[in-house]
């Protein structure tokens, strides 16, 4: 499995970054050779952790098509975006601009990547899941927002303190408290159903899911963004958020996935 996912995601890392750059035409972005290098090396990482899920993951055809669409357009699009507009790194134009050109990407991406991994005609597997009440779901999300913004906070903190620049570079661009925190429900709602989605459609023990889950919040949602250089944030900015963002959407990703996994049903 270990060859063809590699191979697979060499192949799909060929067709995202074709795909994009077609897409950035269509739009009007301009960037270099240098960028593209750059965006293969982040679609690679992208499409290793996608193939990873998708041939362990139960569904087969449109509906992984689907699954795979939501993780990374959600997590390693709209979520990014979202975050990078209410701290003024892009304006409301461009960032609807971005997120619809992801969207456009992604949308087109993901029925062929399923294809060329051969799990377009599968059998699907049928996983059942022991119930849980609503209010048991409703304190577990609550739960996983209040953890996410611990995360947060602390990683930014962290970087803060550490990194001097990052304070040079978004002195005049932090939103007020009260936008921070409301932006960060949406965000957690979001981490928090895809972590839902991944745990209900693999076929994987608990640490590996959780570790999976990790890896998708981590790369898709911090480290490849981060990668090929852009004009809205330099390389120290990006290095820095490189690994605040890509350690703690792991950590976060990994606790929140034994927060809302569920039992097996079983006889």
């Amino acid at each position: 499995m270990t060859a063809h996912l590699f191979s697979k995601s060499l192949l799909g890392a060929f067709l995202l970054t074709a795909l994009f750059g077609l897409s950035n035409i269509l739009f009007n972005f301009s960037h270099s050779t240098f960028y593209y290098l750059w965006s293969f090396l982040a679609n690679f990482l992208v499409t290793l952790v996608l193939g990873y899920y998708a041939i362990n993951s139960t569904l087969v055809g449109l509906k992984l098509s689907v699954s795979l669409f939501l993780i990374y357009f959600l997590i390693g699009n709209f979520n990014i975006l979202i975050e990078a507009l209410i701290f003024n790194v892009t304006d409301q134009a461009e960032t609807i601009k971005e997120v619809f050109n992801g969207f456009c990407t992604i949308l087109v991406f993901s029925p062929f990547f399923v294809y060329l991994l051969g799990k377009w005609k599968s059998i699907p597997l049928q996983i059942n899941s022991v119930p849980r009440s609503i209010f048991n779901w409703i304190w577990r999300i609550v739960v996983a927002y209040l953890l996410y913004l611990f995360v947060y906070l602390l990683a930014g903190f962290i970087l803060q303190t550490a990194y001097p620049p990052l304070m040079t570079f978004y002195e005049d661009k932090i939103p007020p408290v009260d936008l921070i925190f409301q932006t960060q429900i949406l965000r957690a709602l979001i981490f928090a159903g895809i972590t839902i989605l991944i745990l209900k459609t693999t076929d994987l023990k608990i640490f590996i899911k959780a570790i999976l889950i990790g890896v998708v919040f981590s790369i898709l949602g911090g480290v490849a963004p981060l990668i090929p250089p852009n004009e809205f944030m330099p390389y120290y900015i990006r290095l820095g958020h490189f690994f605040e963002v890509g350690i703690s959407n792991f950590i976060y990703g990994f606790l929140v996935a034994y927060l809302l996994s569920q039992k097996k049903q079983t006889g």
